[in-house]
């Protein structure tokens, strides 16, 4: 409905400034209307605007009438916006920059047939290439040419204002480009898929050097290479490009840490549930044998990145995911010489999966690594009476971690630091309960400082009968169960 309005009024205007300066150049007399808005068109251009409210106030038109006269009203606006800038009184950049807005717009908003008084121009042209020059070293020059091209519109092109209007030209144009570089990196940041979101990155990166070189061109072409706001301009796309390198070289050296973490999940992986104490010894063996074949591959998949980027990863992300396999692979060889000794291993009853937990390779979700390890899981589904389970922990010398059983019903479990043989030894060699009761949350069953009451890196708990034949529970690490749980 506006736009039907505005696009009626407009018609209207046309018209009766055809129809006005047809009177004028013929000699023809138009309607009373026509004339009172000629006469008073050349009553603000050679007097000045006040003077054209007396014809204008004559106009029968009441939409025709309130234009005219709201275009006095406006210029006054405009005119009080520029005296109270123009006062000779310090102010702040802030209030310069509105006031000169403000007047632009007043101006802006009047018949293309009306001049402004010569006063007016001067000092509009005045404050307006103050405003550019403080916008083009702020680095803001799409706004510097929003006021240049506005200011030439309504005070005319003064000396000043062409150079700060081409300088605002060209850094806006500059800024334009850096816009199109800035989406092209915003499609690095919000895709997750590697490949696309390095793409996006390497096309931003380009995009930043094609407008850094443009920039030079253009203002070399003008002799503004030395001028505040192309040295500004140059100074951002610089900083925005350094910026979106860093994100770039940022995703490489995560997608290295990816590697990291799959080769800590490939450690930590179990077999299928349900098959935690029905495994064999021969089955353990091929299990933990394609852990580190998987780990192995994994390994060498990340070499094969890390050296198709050698300028983003540095070699001690490469010493640090290294160092990990090592680690893991140590760890491994561990658990297989344990998983050999068949005989002493039959006796000790079931074994958790992963068979070895720590800090050593902590659960994602606690995103402090030093909180809590990926657990060690087991389950039974036709228990009738006690069972007995082991496992293995890594706690560095002198680290106070606590060893934690979780159940998922309120069954009783004891942890001993020696093989109970399945029991048997419990009651024979008064082998004592580790789990410090008086911890007890739920149905979690603490063992404080576990490195210091393990006597070996090696842990078996008992399990006894509950409501159902059915159970399941985990085992993890803790940094501090207690801090961790209050």
């Amino acid at each position: 409905m506006m736009k039907r309005l505005y696009a009626k009024g407009i018609a209207v205007a046309v018209a009766l400034a055809f129809a006005a300066t047809s009177c004028v150049t013929t000699g023809k007399g138009g309607s009373p209307d026509e004339r009172n808005i000629e006469n008073g068109i050349q009553a603000w251009n050679k007097r000045n605007p006040g003077a054209a409210r007396g014809y204008w106030a004559d106009i029968k038109d009441p939409k025709a009438r309130k234009r005219y006269l709201d275009y006095i009203e406006s210029f006054k606006a405009g005119d009080a916006a520029l005296s109270d800038a123009m006062n000779g009184k310090k102010q702040t950049e802030a209030k310069l920059l509105a006031a000169c807005e403000k007047a632009l717009a007043s101006f802006s908003s009047l018949d293309e047939r009306l001049t402004l008084p010569g006063g007016v121009r001067k000092d509009g042209a005045s404050l307006s290439e103050g405003r550019m020059r403080a916008l083009l070293a702020a680095g803001n020059g799409l706004r510097a040419r929003d006021i240049g091209r506005k200011s030439v519109k309504a005070y005319g092109e003064t000396e000043g204002l062409a150079a700060l209007l081409k300088e605002a030209e060209i850094v806006g144009a500059s800024r334009e480009r850096a816009a199109k570089a800035e989406s092209l990196a915003q499609q690095g940041r919000s895709t997750e898929d590697f490949a696309a979101s390095l793409a996006s990155f390497d096309a931003s990166l380009e995009a930043y050097k094609k407008a850094e070189a443009a920039l030079a061109s253009e203002s070399s072409s003008a002799g503004l290479e030395s001028s505040a706001g192309v040295a500004a301009e140059r100074k951002v796309l610089r900083r925005e490009t350094q910026n979106v390198s860093v994100e770039r070289d940022g995703a490489i050296r995560a997608q290295v840490y990816h590697y990291k973490d799959r080769i800590g999940e490939e450690f930590a992986r179990v077999p299928e549930r349900g098959k935690e104490g029905a495994m064999g010894l021969e089955e353990l063996l091929a299990h933990q044998e394609s852990v580190k074949t998987n780990i192995d591959s994994v390994y060498k998949e990340m070499i094969a990145f890390a050296g198709n980027y050698p300028e983003s990863i540095g070699k001690d992300v490469l010493d640090e995911v290294e160092a990990k396999k090592r680690d893991l692979d140590l760890k491994i060889a561990q658990i297989n010489n344990e998983i050999r000794t068949a005989k002493e291993i039959a006796s000790r009853g079931k074994v958790v999966m992963p068979v070895m937990i720590g800090l050593f390779n902590p659960a994602p979700s606690t995103g402090d690594e030093g909180k809590k390890s990926r657990p060690a899981v087991f389950s039974a589904k036709k228990a009738k009476k006690e069972e007995y389970w082991w496992g293995m922990v890594s706690i560095p010398r002198g680290e106070m971690n606590d060893l934690v059983v979780t159940m998922k019903d309120s069954r009783v479990v004891r942890v001993f630091g020696e093989n109970t043989k399945s029991g048997k030894l419990i009651e024979k060699n008064k082998m004592p309960d580790l789990v410090n009761r008086n911890y007890k949350v739920g149905n979690s069953w603490p063992v404080l400082n576990a490195g210091g009451q393990l006597p070996t890196n090696k842990y078996f708990f008992e399990v006894q009968p509950g409501k159902t034949a059915e159970y399941e529970g985990e085992v993890v690490v803790y940094s501090s169960f207690i801090m961790r749980m209050r």
